[in-house]
């Protein structure tokens, strides 16, 4: 895997992707000096790319999420939503990040709420609300939202694996209770 990680970054030394992956194996094997200094490279690929700051902390953070390193993903999450506090895609980011990993679920919740007034039939935002119900135990209500969700998404043929085992889910959790 080294060899491979190494003949990437040997030919494609500027590519923030390969130094996303470096960083992450190395975060994933503790070598922490390493992913830093992949994390700062990756940094600084993106600016001189001129990538916008959001992105740039929005990659960040899905970077120390996909590593395992829940509380510098948060931050991330956080600083990309206050350079964009109105963004649906950044709310929703950091809403199920919040409820999927178990944070902070009521706060998801509340979040992706604010994004479904100003969009009520965003079936990425229903699911992030779906998925936040469930992990309350509120089965019924998960159910209808994730299936709401579910059918908005279908409408447009765009198939989410996640999406699909949430809403299974929900329809066993709501079968048991019968």
């Amino acid at each position: 895997m080294k060899t491979l990680q190494k003949k990437s970054l040997e030919d494609f030394p500027d590519d923030p992707l390969s130094l996303a992956f470096q960083a992450i194996f190395f975060l994933v094997h503790e070598d922490t000096i390493a992913a830093n200094l992949n994390i700062d490279k990756f940094k600084q690929v993106c600016k001189d790319q001129s990538l916008p700051d959001v992105l740039i902390k929005s990659y960040l953070a899905q970077l120390y999420s996909v590593a395992g390193v829940p509380d510098k993903a948060e931050e991330n999450y956080r600083q990309a939503l206050s350079l964009e506090p109105g963004n649906r895609t950044r709310i929703n980011n950091l809403s199920y990040f919040l409820i999927d990993n178990d944070r902070n679920i009521n706060e998801g919740i509340k979040l992706v709420d604010s994004a479904l007034q100003l969009n009520p039939v965003n079936y990425n935002l229903m699911h992030t609300k779906g998925w936040g119900l469930y992990k309350l135990g509120k089965y019924q209500e998960a159910l209808e939202v994730l299936q709401k969700s579910w059918d908005l998404r279908m409408n447009s043929a765009i198939y989410d694996h996640d999406a699909y085992l949430h809403l299974e889910a929900a329809k066993k959790a709501v079968a048991g209770m019968k």
